[in-house]
């Protein structure tokens, strides 16, 4: 055995483990200061008097993009229907329900199966809110709402504990936008949005952020077309009034609009 080309056989080999040791740790030291200055750029909203939902909506995995949509006309419908009627522009139709609906207990559930059943595209809407007497709920896309849309509305007037009648405007056609620059993209995460409020000086000292939902919001309107965009919907409660603003979903420099 030639023990001096061992020898050096054993060093350089010990040579290159520790080559490769030291990369390692270069490397684990390099992400552990990204991570650190990342950290450092996060907002601290506990720190600045700010209150947010202890469980803000996960995005992570979510893509989304631009869509297009066109506003249905209900005015055939209107002119079969002795007892309907339509308003703007023939874009909402009003009309009494083939049966009363009992709205005591949960009007939720209650509604479900009439809406399924007897409204255009029905299973396409979901509740969103009762306020000031009427029970609301929005058109969705693939599972988002419309966002904030009197062109794709669903409302019931509540009366004696029922509702009879209702008002809905409705979308079609709704796709993908044209355009090469149009593809599906990450969404940013509830905490990226609330940061774009922030830094953009609309999340203040002392506010409280109610609520946060991911969906559609109208960018482009024309008289019939639309073009919504993936948005953010944050209400913030401020010290003098309460404020919904739409955070651009699909951008790192997201776009707000109030």
């Amino acid at each position: 055995m030639n023990w001096k080309r061992t020898k050096t056989l054993f060093i350089i080999v010990f040579l290159l483990v520790n080559i490769c040791l030291l990369l390692i740790y270069v490397d684990k030291i390099k992400k552990s200061q990204v991570s650190d200055a990342e950290n450092d750029n996060a907002v601290h909203f506990e720190q600045e008097n700010i209150k947010i939902p202890k469980n803000v909506p996960n995005s992570e995995g979510i893509q989304m993009e631009l869509i297009t949509a066109r506003s249905k006309s209900f005015k055939k419908e209107a002119e079969a229907e002795d007892k309907a009627e339509v308003s703007d522009n023939g874009y909402t139709i009003s009309k009494d329900m083939s049966e009363a609906v009992d709205v005591k207990q949960d009007p939720i559930v209650h509604l479900k199966p009439y809406i399924d059943q007897n409204i255009y595209k029905g299973n396409t809407y979901q509740y969103h809110e009762t306020k000031d007497g009427r029970i609301y709920y929005e058109q969705t896309y693939q599972n988002y709402p419309i966002m904030n849309n009197n062109r794709a509305t669903l409302s019931f007037e509540m009366e004696d504990e029922s509702v009879k009648r209702y008002a809905q405007s409705a979308m079609e056609d709704i796709r993908p936008s044209k355009g090469s620059n149009n593809q599906p993209r990450n969404v940013i995460s509830a905490r990226d949005a609330l940061e774009a409020l922030y830094f953009n000086q609309y999340l203040k000292s002392g506010d409280e952020v109610l609520s946060m939902r991911l969906g559609y919001y109208t960018v482009v309107k024309e008289t019939n077309v639309q073009v919504l965009q993936p948005n953010w919907e944050v209400t913030v409660k401020s010290k003098n009034d309460t404020h919904t603003y739409y955070v651009e979903a699909v951008s790192q420099n997201p776009q707000i609009t109030e």
